[in-house]
């Protein structure tokens, strides 16, 4: 049996297919891209049974230039024949009125480094438009523009003293934010409105950063928690749905890690509850059966409220559905998720030196309490 995390793991590192050279961007690129150049006759006539090569290559480009990457390193997985509702593919945006009529074209997804991206088109790939990520806002659009990037990639650049042709974008994901774009500080009121945006993964080949930004790229802030892993961490975003599905904690923890992923199936859960309890449970998907729950020590108030101050020192509601994973995560090699109320956070402790720096000293602190070898036998009273 498959644990949802672990297929969600599996997911993510199936497209992870390692760094891609980054180039500088000189074409332009709009949301919905014409071009001036002209398609081959022979490839015309050919668009209308077959995709052309033209047109892929056309798609290929469209992404590079989002996330300045070179074309040849993004790969056309599929093309499907379409019938499109009108003359917008069917990807009316808020406010935008699109012209009626049936038109004939493809769907297209293509891989980049570690995402999956779709197009639509039409026949020839004159026009094209690519897909709202998912979990984009009713109100936004969600199509992460090339005019937005190069906004990002030119403040990145100017804030990790790196070239912006040295950049590339790893991974986008459709958000929304409050005032702060979602960026927690302790004992900050964050404005209560919503913004559309996204939150993306930047890297230079060595060090990954995550910046959360507006739609229209006006608004760009660096979420310095998530930010500063190093090569061979890859820094990657939990997959929306796979979120969507995860179980949430008992109303009485304020802090559990579980480490699972083994051959064997095995999943162990160490937690901590608002009276102090601190607490292991062993369990097996493969087996089944009831966990087995082992009281490791009683915490005293003031270590309990020690501990919490940690945790908001460190930001870790920053580190929300962040995953630091090697290749080895997909060798079945056990990884850890760490989870309060409203966040949770993987990790591999394979390459521990080169996580971000608060997730480290999350770390340390929690093993620091949970690493006691006081320890009393108690029956399960989980359901």
């Amino acid at each position: 049996m498959v644990s949802l995390r672990t297929a969600g793991i599996y997911a993510s590192l199936m497209i992870l297919v390692g760094s891609v050279s980054a180039v500088a961007s000189s074409e332009s690129s709009t949301a919905v891209s014409s071009t001036s150049l002209t398609m081959p006759a022979e490839e015309i006539a050919q668009s209308t049974r077959t995709p052309s090569r033209w047109m892929t290559r056309r798609v290929q480009r469209d992404l590079a230039n989002r996330l300045n990457v070179a074309p040849r390193s993004l790969q056309v997985v599929e093309t499907t024949a379409q019938t499109w509702p009108d003359q917008c593919f069917g990807l009316a945006r808020p406010n935008e009125r699109c012209m009626g009529g049936e038109i004939q074209g493809w769907q297209v997804q293509v891989a980049s480094g570690q995402q999956m991206w779709t197009y639509r088109t039409d026949r020839t790939g004159q026009r094209l438009r690519l897909e709202p990520l998912l979990g984009t806002a009713d109100f936004g659009r969600g199509d992460f523009s090339a005019e937005v990037s190069q906004q990002l990639l030119k403040t990145v650049a100017q804030q990790v003293q790196q070239p912006m042709a040295n950049l590339t974008v790893l991974e986008v994901q459709a958000a929304v934010w409050d005032g702060c774009l979602g960026i927690f500080e302790p004992d900050t009121f964050c404005t209560q409105i919503a913004i559309a945006g996204f939150r993306t993964i930047v890297s230079d080949g060595q060090t990954s950063w995550v910046y959360h930004l507006s739609e229209d790229g006006t608004q760009i802030a660096q979420n310095v928690t998530a930010s500063g892993a190093q090569r061979p961490i890859s820094t990657l975003f939990a997959p929306i749905e796979t979120e969507r599905e995860s179980e949430e904690l008992a109303p009485d923890i304020i802090f559990q890690s579980q480490l699972s992923g083994d051959l064997a199936g095995s999943v162990q859960t160490t937690a901590l509850t608002a009276d102090g309890t601190l607490y292991r449970e062993q369990s097996s998907l493969r087996t089944g059966g009831a966990p087995v729950r082992t009281v490791i020590r009683q915490l005293a108030p003031a270590e309990v409220n020690a501990f919490q101050t940690v945790l908001q020192q460190q930001r870790l509601p920053n580190l929300n559905r962040m995953r630091y994973l090697t290749e080895a995560a997909f060798a079945d090699y056990p990884t850890t998720r760490l989870e309060m109320p409203g966040t949770r956070v993987e990790y591999i402790d394979l390459e521990e030196e080169s996580l971000p720096v608060s997730l480290k000293n999350v770390i340390a602190a929690w093993q620091a309490i949970a690493s006691t070898s006081t320890e009393a036998m108690l029956p399960n009273t989980s359901d």
